[in-house]
């Protein structure tokens, strides 16, 4: 079983990076995100975002002893902008000193297709903080954690993936 961490929201501050590149307090504040979308698309983006300090690392090493090293990255790209949107990833992975084992690095927006070992027939986990994804991962016969790190509790989490 291998551990899929999302990125966006998870250990990177997509939200508050989105804001500031909006040039807003709050990325809800946007008035319209289509057009903030599109500026940020084709750009390094991705390389510019903030972990969430101590608690991204945090996560990384627990994922990293929990699974036993299997543990990868399974992160959508901008719509419109895969391949620049995954180079400027995997840059801030390595930037950060995050990268996983290159199979286990997977920039995609259909997640829910490695929901599942192809080899083995098990369930992988997937700790995202977008619910549709975790829905479609759980429909996918995976196992699915909401989780937001600026917003839910880092200890609730470590619970879920020690079981």
């Amino acid at each position: 079983m291998t551990i899929f961490l999302d990125m966006d929201g998870v250990i990177a501050d997509f939200f508050g990076g989105f804001a500031k590149a909006s040039g807003v307090d709050h990325w809800k504040s946007i008035q319209d995100r289509e057009i903030a979308f599109a500026k940020i698309a084709n750009t390094d983006f991705f390389n510019t975002l903030e972990t969430f300090g101590n608690d991204s690392r945090r996560i990384i090493k627990f994922v990293e002893r929990v699974s036993g090293g299997d543990w990868g990255i399974c992160s959508s790209p901008l719509r419109g902008d895969h391949n620049n949107s995954a180079y400027w990833k995997r840059k801030w992975l390595e930037k950060h000193d995050i990268m996983p084992d290159v199979e286990n690095c997977i920039f995609t927006s259909n997640k829910h297709k490695y929901a599942v070992n192809r080899l083995t027939g098990k369930s992988n986990i997937l700790v995202d903080d977008k619910i549709d994804n975790i829905k479609r991962w759980e429909a996918a016969g995976g196992i699915g954690i909401l989780f937001q790190t600026d917003k839910d509790n880092i200890e609730d989490l470590f619970s879920e993936l020690e079981v």
